[in-house]
């Protein structure tokens, strides 16, 4: 089959997928295949009809094998990383979208995903970091306010997500899941200063409107962008290896030396001296505990200071 051939046979596969003739479409990229293994247009279709027709492992599988044809082609990534947030699996879906933007660090559509995957992950601070780089590309990415208010909801950061909300509403004013999010967020915050109204802490409703509408978000600079991700990347590193040792060594210590004690105490008078040593071995080990979670609980509170930090709104004029 000559090159021209091949991309006539591909260019009658897409036609039928416009038309949304997906068993077609997937027969005439496999026939491009076929003969030409190496195609990547035709693995390509070959993905888009898996996963338009809800075969996501065998689009992953043809993306996939995309990267080994084109490995420094950034968009075979994204959509992998797409398609594993899809199932959920962000872990992986995180990985794949790393690697996009490794080889493109211009791909709006990468930093959207990954925020995506990362806010799945309960790690928020990087959603947000991944979220502003994706408007920072792409100022008019709708989903991407619209995200990025869902995460300050999930920070508590209600003033944020309102902003982020109402963004959304700007540039697509039927944007349904924003509008629900903003009226949510406004609910929830009315909610917070009636709670706290009694004993005087907040002003006037009318001021307080006026102060959320006047809330501006602190744009970054380059460097300190480049320096807030670095920031957060080291304490989410750091936060995950302390507790891994939690959990080791509630594992390996903490829990046998429980049942080690209780062992002792069924034995009664007779093993007084082992159980002084059980009794021992179990202090030791809740003192290392209480050690393990009192650092592990300052690096969380550093990340949220951190994020608290990056993410103030801007008060100047």
């Amino acid at each position: 089959m000559s090159e021209l051939d091949t991309e006539s046979l591909c260019d009658q596969g897409r036609e039928l997928l416009q038309k949304k003739d997906l068993q077609g479409a997937a027969a005439v990229f496999k026939s491009v295949v076929e003969v030409d293994p190496d195609c990547c247009d035709a693995h390509e279709g070959l993905a888009t009809c898996a996963y338009m027709s809800g075969d996501y492992a065998g689009a992953i599988a043809e993306f996939q094998k995309l990267t080994l044809l084109q490995p420094m082609e950034s968009r075979y990534y994204t959509n992998l990383g797409a398609i594993h947030n899809r199932i959920g699996e962000h872990m992986k879906a995180a990985d794949f979208l790393r690697k996009a933007i490794q080889r493109n660090k211009k791909c709006a559509e990468s930093y959207y995903n990954l925020g995506i995957a990362q806010r799945k992950l309960k790690q928020n601070s990087m959603a947000v970091s991944a979220y502003k780089e994706a408007l920072k590309i792409d100022p008019m990415m709708v989903e991407a306010y619209q995200n990025l208010g869902n995460v300050f909801v999930d920070m508590g950061n209600l003033q944020m997500a309102i902003l982020n909300f109402k963004k959304a509403l700007e540039i697509r004013p039927e944007f349904e899941r924003a509008r629900v999010g903003l009226e949510k967020a406004e609910e929830q915050l009315a909610a917070a200063k009636s709670k706290n109204s009694a004993i005087g802490r907040l002003s006037a409703m009318e001021s307080t409107v006026t102060t959320v509408m006047g809330v501006s978000t602190r744009e970054l600079r380059d460097d300190e962008r480049y320096e807030d991700r670095k920031c957060v990347k080291k304490l989410a590193d750091e936060i995950e290896r302390l507790a891994k040792g939690c959990v080791e060594h509630l594992r390996q210590n903490l829990i046998p030396a429980v049942l080690e004690v209780e062992r002792a105490m069924a034995h009664g008078a007779d093993e007084v001296f082992v159980l002084a040593e059980a009794a021992q071995a179990f202090k030791n080990a809740s003192t290392q505990w209480t050690a393990l979670r009192r650092t592990l609980k300052k690096k969380v509170a550093e990340l949220a200071d951190h994020e608290q930090f990056i993410n103030a709104p801007n008060t100047t004029t």
